[in-house]
C-alpha cells in the first residue's frame, strides 16, 4: 500500500508539470489576444482622431448670420450657415431648411421637408455647350435636362463645379424654396 501511495503521489507530480504547461500555453494565448485587441483598439483610435477628425475640420459649417431673401415681393429674414467644402468651394445654407450631408465626392443639401428636392456639389467637367473659349477666369452655365433636373456649372481658375438642382417639377415647388436655392447658388464661391 505505501508503494501504491508513492506511486500515486509521482504520477500526481507528473501531473502538475502538465497541467501548469497547459496555464502557461492558455496565458499566452490570452496575452497574444489581448494584444491584438488593444493594437487593434489603438489604430481604431489613432484613425478616428488623426484622421476624422481631421476630415471633419475640413467639411465645416461656420459664420452663421441673418440674411434676408425676397419671398413673394417681401423681405423674409433666414438664418443662414457657411459650408467650407474639402472640394474647394463654399456655399452658404438655410440652416432650419436644409442639411449637409457628403456622400462619397458628393456634398448634398437636402430639403428637410420634402426627399425630393436636394442640391448636389461635385467636381465636373464642363459640357461643351457650356465652353466660352479663352475665358479662364470664371464661367457660369446652366444646363436644364428635364423638368426636374437642372445642371449649373461653375468654373473658375480651371477648376469647375457641377452643382445639381433636383426639384419635384418646376411648377410644383414653393416660391420660398425656389428663393432659398437661388440663395444658395448665388452664394457658391470656389476656394484656393
Amino acid at each position: 500500500m505505501a508503494k501504491k501511495a508513492s506511486n500515486n503521489k509521482s504520477n500526481s507530480k507528473k501531473v502538475e508539470p502538465n497541467s501548469e504547461i497547459e496555464k502557461t500555453f492558455g496565458m499566452k494565448v490570452l496575452v497574444f489576444f489581448g494584444v491584438i485587441i488593444s493594437c487593434a483598439i489603438c489604430i481604431y483610435l489613432m484613425n478616428y482622431f488623426f484622421v476624422k477628425k481631421s476630415y471633419i475640420k475640413i467639411n465645416i459649417s461656420t459664420d452663421k448670420k441673418v440674411d434676408y431673401i425676397k419671398i413673394n415681393g417681401s423681405d423674409q429674414a433666414i438664418i443662414t450657415q457657411k459650408f467650407v467644402s474639402d472640394l474647394n468651394y463654399s456655399m452658404r445654407y438655410d440652416v432650419d431648411t436644409f442639411k449637409v450631408v457628403k456622400y462619397r465626392n458628393q456634398d448634398m443639401y437636402k430639403y428637410v421637408d420634402a426627399e425630393k428636392i436636394f442640391v448636389i456639389v461635385e467636381k465636373g467637367v464642363t459640357p461643351a455647350q457650356c465652353s466660352t473659349p479663352g475665358e479662364e477666369i470664371y464661367n457660369s452655365c446652366m444646363i436644364t435636362l428635364d423638368d426636374f433636373s437642372t445642371e449649373y456649372y461653375v468654373t473658375k481658375n480651371k477648376r469647375t463645379y457641377k452643382i445639381t438642382v433636383k426639384t419635384p417639377g418646376k411648377n410644383n415647388y414653393k416660391e420660398e424654396i425656389k428663393s432659398r436655392i437661388n440663395y444658395m447658388l448665388n452664394s457658391f464661391e470656389p476656394t484656393k
